[in-house]
């Protein structure tokens, strides 16, 4: 609920000035900070560096900004699609309610301040900037990001509804419920079109342990959508019936007549700074590994290990998966007896082995057209006699090289060992099946030349 249908009277001159504390306070739901914000037109421009900001900090040390430019502006592109989204979901059950609004409002303003509210809580993702991945292993990395994730998307919904609340004058629930919905079909769609869970889901693959707790987190989340959104809908049309009631309304936000000082750009200013210098530390690996993965694409596989070793394992970022991977957009390139044999040519260290032979088993299967998996052992069994003799001896190749090189841990390559035992027990049957449909072929002849 709004602290007092009153606050937009008041007429100090520190309620028509934005403090320099204000966006901080803003994140924290503070309600006087909010209307502040929302009152000043500059806040849109204001808004917008901080997403950029926002952008940065998502991937200064995920993705090269020489090669992927695009993925900083990937942020403003998704915000204006889901802001967009949502404010038509608002606006749909603000008119279901059937209770007129301020005369002076209009749609146009309606969604500036609806996109200045969405856009300052953009600052929530500086969180996303601790370099976890310098200070723990791949796991625990992995787990203290997604945590992470969920931590500031329940707090930006919080936050964001609140925001909305007081922007049209509701109770503090009433929009949280209007926004869930949208974005829990969002979330649910995009979460099943994930390629890596879906993959996952229909096949035997063998996956890594980070893979199995982001799709383990991903089946979580996307169950919860999938069976919270009943629920979630029935309160959101409870809140339109409860909001029909002009007695549950406060009044709108007023129309902007708030200054910004300068010193309140010191918030993008201070923070883009921090940012590209921390950029500086780690983008030099990025283009690295970015350039070693365009090579291995082009299949100029000896000529990425020998920049590999020349630059050493510190060079590179210590999260990279370099192509192919799994499973992968596209053909999949290079192939993995390619990789071996240039592995083998150029004595390459033990750690680009590690590097180029993540999953190695189950991309050299998929790279012959076997897309079941490996994890069923069972399975491999009963539905590799069905393939072809030169499908078996292509799946065979790779393997071979695998075992001389001892890919991966004891336990993998004991897997492997299964693996390659199951493919030639299968490849003798499809020999002798073979051999046999010759043989009564050739004894149905004799025959035939007998009568």
């Amino acid at each position: 609920m709004n602290d007092s249908p009153d606050s937009e009277q008041v007429t100090n001159s520190d309620s028509l000035t934005m403090r320099l504390r204000d966006p901080l306070l803003f994140l924290f739901g503070v309600e006087s900070s909010i209307r502040r914000v929302l009152r000043c037109r500059l806040s849109l421009l204001l808004a917008f560096a901080l997403v950029a900001t926002a952008a940065m900090a998502r991937e200064y040390d995920a993705v090269s900004w020489m090669h992927a430019p695009q993925d900083l502006l990937g942020p403003f592109a998704a915000s204006l699609v889901i802001c967009t989204v949502l404010f038509f979901t608002v606006q749909i059950c603000l008119a279901v309610t059937g209770v007129k609004r301020d005369p002076q409002s209009d749609r146009i303003r309606d969604y500036r301040v609806f996109l200045i509210g969405y856009w300052m809580t953009a600052p929530l993702a500086w969180l996303y900037a601790i370099p976890i991945e310098t200070m723990a292993d791949e796991v625990v990395s992995l787990r203290f990001n997604l945590t992470l994730l969920s931590i500031v998307s329940i707090w930006r919904v919080l936050l964001f509804s609140r925001v909305v609340a007081i922007q049209f004058g509701l109770r503090w629930w009433v929009p949280l419920f209007w926004i869930l919905v949208p974005c829990m079909v969002i979330a649910f769609f995009a979460l099943v079109s994930a390629q890596l869970s879906m993959v996952s889901l229909m096949g035997g693959i063998r996956l890594t342990q980070t893979q199995q707790i982001l799709v383990n987190y991903q089946s979580t989340v996307a169950g919860g959508c999938f069976y919270g959104i009943i629920p979630v809908l029935l309160v959101a049309l409870v809140a339109i019936g409860t909001s029909s009631n002009p007695k549950h309304r406060f009044e709108e936000i007023g129309r902007g007549n708030v200054s910004m000082p300068k010193s309140v750009w010191l918030w993008p200013t201070v923070s883009g700074a921090l940012l590209l210098f921390a950029a500086t530390l780690f983008q030099p690996n990025l283009i690295r590994s970015t350039e070693v993965d365009s090579l291995l694409r082009e299949g100029a596989i000896e000529e990425a290990i020998a920049t590999m070793q020349a630059a050493g394992e510190d060079a590179y970022p210590v999260v990279w998966d370099p192509p192919p991977k799994h499973p992968d957009r596209g053909d999949g390139f290079p192939e993995i007896s390619l990789i071996a044999d240039a592995i083998q040519a150029t004595n390459a260290e033990r750690w680009i082995v590690d590097r180029l032979m993540v999953q190695a088993d189950e991309i050299a299967m998929r790279q012959e057209g076997w897309y079941q998996g490996t994890g069923s052992l069972e399975y491999l069994r009963e539905r590799l006699q069905f393939e072809d003799e030169e499908t078996l001896d292509g799946m065979l190749v790779p393997f071979q090289k695998l075992r001389e090189l001892e890919v991966g841990d004891q336990k993998t390559r004991q897997h492997r060992e299964e693996l390659i035992e199951i493919i030639e027990e299968a490849r003798e049957a499809v020999i002798q099946a073979k051999e046999a449909k010759a043989s009564e072929g050739s004894t149905e002849d004799e025959d035939v030349a007998e009568n």
